[in-house]
């Protein structure tokens, strides 16, 4: 409601307020969130900010979002195990001589 008082493209700042949702949670979204309401800036530049304080407090790393393109996403896709069975199948059917073609 500040934001809008003030102005403010709000469609902007919902959807850079769901990208923070995203990356961090709603929990420590809804306390940064509180804490630039508090402080008097109602902008997601400042719930970034809370957001990198309540990291360092708790002495992790960054947050780095990484968007790859989808031919990367789509190798990295995880693979469908299957039966190790059909393996002792084809090593059975190795050990039989191959027909001669001549015949």
């Amino acid at each position: 409601m500040r934001a809008a008082e003030r102005g403010a493209n709000l469609g902007a700042i919902t959807a850079a307020l769901m990208r923070l949702l995203a990356q961090t949670g709603a929990a420590d979204l809804q306390a940064a969130i509180l804490e630039a309401l508090e402080r008097g800036v109602p902008h997601p530049n400042a719930v970034r900010l809370a957001l990198a304080r309540q990291r360092e407090q708790r002495g992790e790393a960054p947050s780095i979002g990484v968007v790859l393109p989808a031919h990367v996403q789509a190798r990295d896709a995880p693979v469908q195990p299957h039966a190790l069975e059909t393996y002792d199948q084809l090593k059975e059917c190795s050990d039989v001589p191959p027909a001669d073609a001549d015949d």
